[in-house]
């Protein structure tokens, strides 16, 4: 960012010094007429910055790498929105105040002149303007604590890190008119119109807004704002701006600008070497360039990027069914098709319900079912592995209680290191696709995460996942374990119903090949794991 140097008062011509604000430090963007008490803003935006603040959308994300200026972009449109909206009210904030309290209102404070501010209360977070416009500052880690305001704008930072909740519950409060202009007649007076036998005023000028600012990430930004997104712009190296929208889904009034890194001209030169330097190359695409596609910490982190339109799935291909049971958690099943001839596995369906009974659950199996021809099944369908043990009064397991309605399960494999290991090799190698009609699905994929390991940096659960919202992935990765280790030993056949390779020499290569999918390194050299030539990994 740059400060242009403005020297003469553009009203009186007399000089300009550096306004001071709030802090009692000089401005950082304001300059002040001693003599005609004319304020200048010198700030000047970049390109992708003026894009933002020309957006007339109601809801706008601002989203871009690391220096990409966003949150002086978000600073700059929140005194913009001040000037402009007498008796407004801003609602800033973030899931933890300490996000806010080091960022923008630290810098709003430091370049927002002192005669502008009428009051400022440290207990209530708040600085009133002297156009009454109030800009208040409040943590959003629960949203129901936000029910009682009535804003013209709000302002959600690290929007990836907050609850979609907050974002719905913060529409719902952008309902002061104070930020529109009425419509009049040729006489000065204000037209009105009847709507729903209530009489109220026509407006023919609305500027609430609502920003949500945030580094790219696979969660509720990218579903609910950038998916959704009626005007998508890209500025810089941007990764995956090819995002598939569902035109359906569309709403006019979200727009989403993202930007990489390399957009900001005024970086120094070695920032981008210096910042990626020792970095995963996820780490690099999301905070970098911009990509969507990855979050921190995810267990599938390329699993996103596999879902494609569905299609007719042909009627000789041979079918998986896993089941994942829950009572209170969701019962999930998903059903996958095996093109063998080209090495993949479509998981084209899925079906969810809470809280049934297994007779229901039996006629859902019987009509999602109903498609596959006789002789179509790959294996017996899969189920939860803890299912097998007993779990009523009449020591019947749940696999007995189904085999009562003519169903028969076999339970899934039980080591989670094991399943993560052989469903990533399927999505590194692309043997594996999902119909993006699995909405449920996708969410769970894109949110499901190691634990944080800066939390809990001695026990072996940080270093598994969470077990939350991860039904459908479950019921996903045991019929992954139905599959050869190598995805291109589908075509070939010889593999058990197990996914166990028959022959010794079979099973090494396959050892072999998973172990390269998911490595950086160069493939070993001929002779490991018992292989004379690299093309035995194909």
């Amino acid at each position: 960012m740059i400060t242009h140097s403005f020297t003469e008062c553009p009203r009186c011509g007399r000089a300009l010094q550096k306004a001071i604000s709030h802090s009692g430090a000089p401005s950082e963007f304001f300059m002040e007429c001693m003599s005609c008490n004319t304020f200048v803003w010198t700030y000047i935006p970049m390109p992708h910055q003026m894009a933002v603040h020309a957006d007339s959308s109601r809801y706008i994300g601002n989203f871009g790498g690391y220096g990409t200026g966003k949150t002086y972009t978000t600073r700059a449109e929140v005194l913009k929105h001040a000037f402009l909206t007498p008796n407004g009210l801003i609602i800033i904030g973030a899931n933890v105040a300490s996000q806010f309290e080091q960022t923008i209102k630290k810098e709003l404070e430091a370049d927002l002149p002192a005669k502008f501010v009428k009051s400022y209360s440290l207990q209530k977070a708040s600085i009133d303007l002297i156009n009454g416009c109030r800009i208040i500052f409040r943590p959003f880690d629960d949203p129901e604590k936000l029910r009682s305001y009535n804003a013209t704008m709000f302002v959600i930072l690290e929007g990836s890190e907050v609850k979609f909740t907050a974002f719905t519950q913060l529409q719902t409060r952008l309902r002061n008119m104070h930020a529109a202009i009425a419509e009049k007649d040729e006489e000065g007076n204000i037209v009105y119109e009847n709507i729903n036998g209530t009489t109220v005023p026509m407006y023919k000028a609305d500027w609430r807004k609502g920003i949500i600012e945030s580094n790219p990430d696979a969660g509720w930004v990218r579903t609910e704002i950038v998916l959704r997104a009626g005007n998508i712009k890209f500025y810089g190296s941007v990764l995956d701006n090819d995002l598939v929208q569902d035109p359906a889904q569309l709403d006019p009034a979200i727009s989403a600008h993202i930007a990489a890194t390399d957009v900001n001209a005024y970086l120094p030169k070695d920032f981008y070497p210096n910042v990626s330097r020792g970095k995963p190359v996820w780490w690099i695409n999301k905070f970098l360039h911009g990509s969507f596609s990855y979050s921190e910490g995810l267990v599938y982190p390329s699993a996103s990027k596999h879902f494609i339109p569905g299609f007719e799935i042909p009627s000789h291909w041979r079918r998986i069914i896993a089941f994942d049971y829950g009572l209170v958690d969701p019962s999930v099943f998903i059903f996958a098709a095996l093109d063998v001839e080209h090495s993949k596995v479509y998981i084209y369906k899925e079906a969810r319900c809470n809280e049934t009974n297994v007779e229901t659950l039996a006629n859902i199996f019987k009509a999602e079912t109903s498609d596959i021809p006789i002789g179509g099944m790959y294996c017996t369908p899969v189920i939860d592995p803890k299912t097998g043990p007993r779990r009523d009064y009449m020591k019947k397991s749940l696999i007995d209680h189904f085999a009562d309605y003519g169903i028969l399960f076999e339970t899934g494999d039980v080591p989670l290191d094991a399943r993560i290991f052989r469903l990533n090799t399927y999505f590194e190698c692309g043997h594996i696709k999902i119909f993006d009609t699995c909405v449920q699905l996708r969410q769970e994929f894109e949110s499901y995460k190691f634990a944080d390991r800066t939390l809990d940096k001695q026990t072996k659960a940080s270093e598994m996942p969470v077990d939350k919202n991860n039904h459908g992935i479950n019921a996903v990765e045991w019929a992954c374990m139905r599959l050869p280790a190598d995805p291109s030993a589908l075509y070939l056949g010889s593999f058990d119903g197990a996914g166990n390779p028959l022959a010794v020499e079979e099973r090494k290569r396959s050892i072999a090949y998973g172990s390269f999918a998911l490595s950086d390194p160069a493939p070993p050299q001929p002779g490991a794991y018992g292989l004379e030539r690299y093309t035995d990994y194909f």
